[in-house]
């Protein structure tokens, strides 16, 4: 698959670049994630993200998100369980260090795995995905900020497009420097 190959490419190109300065500054995020998924009309009101994002230049990041989604129907007996989870990366272009606030916008490519269990029993599907998106960081600290983001996350499966849109409230914590 040509995504697998592209992701450890670009942090390979990210990470000499990174070594090449004499500080290796780095994001970490982790929070909340609100998605809805279009198509079904479902909200995953259960959900979690984590990120990583390491800057090549003042504007330029590589960043890596993982992150999952839980929904339960609401019927009587054995109610049926969806689950989402995400695996991408891509680049970030940002205003950071612009200030108090750091707007941020996103493409993210990877992987969706999306499964399904009804009476006991389960399917999964894994695809192609891609997600733009755009946030803000605030910093409360130093090394701390919170961010408020949104993104729309497009899952190509059988020859067409399942759209999910998110939004994510997260704790970053600057590593470095």
């Amino acid at each position: 698959m040509r995504v697998s190959l592209v992701v450890p490419v670009l942090l390979m190109l990210c990470a000499a670049r990174l070594a090449a300065q004499d500080v290796t500054p780095v994001d970490v995020a982790a929070g909340y994630a609100f998605v809805h998924d279009e198509d079904s009309s479902y909200n995953f009101r259960s959900g979690w993200t984590v990120s990583v994002a390491a800057h090549v230049t003042r504007w330029f990041e590589a960043a890596a998100d993982a992150g999952g989604s839980y929904k339960t129907l609401s019927i009587p007996g054995d109610p049926p369980k969806f689950t989402v989870y995400s695996l991408m990366g891509g680049p970030r272009f940002s205003l950071a260090h612009a200030g108090r606030i750091a707007p941020f916008a996103q493409v993210l490519f990877g992987v969706a795995r999306a499964t399904t269990t009804v009476v006991g029993v389960s399917e999964s599907v894994r695809d192609f995905a891609y997600q733009p998106g755009a946030g803000v960081d605030v910093a409360l600290r130093r090394h701390l900020a919170a961010r408020l983001a949104a993104d729309y996350r497009i899952i190509r499966a059988e020859g067409r497009n399942s759209k999910e849109s998110r939004v994510v409230i997260a704790a970053v914590i600057g590593i470095g420097r």
